[in-house]
This record gives structure tokens, sequence and C-alpha cells, in this order.
């Protein structure tokens, strides 16, 4: 199994809370999609050595939110059963990210936009078949996606896969910085490990 330390802990988590903040001031705002969530998930695959972590962190991250939505604000955070495919997108955004070996801004880049691909596919494959507004079809699931696209057109950058996208190469670069920076001083070498 493999170790993390105290402060390696404590320094991804802190940076993972701050995108679940993040999460609910861009909704606030109705700048919808734009979030760390998906740059979340990733940054817990690649940095969180003990992977059920891994896939934890973002999971919680995401529930905490969605139930914050629910009973603090307007906005609903439980909806049925398309919410399964939200959290196995993240899941699948989390096992992309533990595949990424070496941390380099160009596959971090690349992680992040694969994870904004990702969360879009399977976030409307979810809409598609739990909800009758398109029929059960394979021309009614493309129907779907081509819907989605420009899903939130007052956005800040007109669109559901544009917002996703852009938000998770933004917070990714946010994250992975951040952690690069701020590793050396917070993470020592030689520090207890903890199982």
């Amino acid at each position: 199994m493999k170790k993390e330390t105290l402060s390696n802990i404590i320094l991804v988590a802190v940076l993972i809370f701050i995108s679940v903040l993040g999460r609910l001031v861009t909704n606030y705002f109705e700048i919808y999609n734009f979030t760390a969530m998906g740059a979340g998930a990733l940054f817990a695959g690649v940095i969180i050595k003990d992977k059920k972590y891994a896939y934890a962190v973002p999971l919680v991250s995401l529930l905490l939110s969605d139930l914050f939505f629910q009973f603090f604000t307007n906005i609903q955070g439980v909806y049925g059963g398309e919410m399964l495919f939200v959290y196995a997108g993240f899941m699948m955004v989390t096992f992309l990210g533990t595949r990424i070996r070496k941390v380099t801004a160009g596959r971090v880049f690349l992680g992040a936009v694969a994870s904004g691909v990702i969360f879009f596919l399977m976030s409307n494959l979810g809409t598609f078949l739990f909800r009758d507004i398109y029929p059960h079809t394979f021309s009614g699931l493309l129907t779907c996606y081509w819907s989605a696209i420009p899903f939130y057109k007052q956005d800040l950058f007109g669109s559901f896969a544009l917002n996703t996208i852009l938000g998770n190469v933004f917070y990714s670069a946010l994250l992975f910085g951040a952690y690069e920076v701020l590793k050396p001083v917070f993470v020592r070498k030689g520090e207890t490990t903890i199982a």
C-alpha cells in the first residue's frame, strides 16, 4: 500500500476544499460548469498515492457540494438517477489521473481537456437515459449531445462544453501550479508517513 505524509494529505485536502468552494461560488454567480470539480478529480488521481483516497476525495467533494446546493440554495443538488452518471464521469476522470505517471504541463492540459469531454459525454448520457426529453434511440442520443453543446447560452463562455473544458484547464493549472509551489513549503522529506 502506498503511504502519504500528513502534510501532503493536508495540502491536497486544502486545495480540493478550495475547489469545492469554487463550485459553490461559480454557481452562485450563475457561471455553470466553470468549476474545479473535474480538475480536482484529475488532481486527486495524479497526486494522491493511495488510490482509494484518490477516488474518495472527488466523490466526497461532489457529494458535499450537491448536498449544500440541495439544502441551502435554490439549486437542485439531488436530481435523480442521472447523478450516477455525473459521479461515474468524475470517477473516470480520477482514473485518467491515475494513468498520468509524469506530470508535465502538456499532460495536465490534455488530461484537463479529456476530463471536460468525459464529463460532457457522461452527464448528457445520464440526461438521455433518465429524462424523457429525447427518443431513446441512437438518433435521440446524438440529438441530446448536439443540444447540449450550446446548453448555457448566457454563460461566461457561451456553452456547456466550452465552460466545462475551460474550467478544467483553468483549475487544473491552478491546482497543479499551487501544489508545485506549496509542496516544498508544506511537505517535508523524511516526514512520518500514514498508511
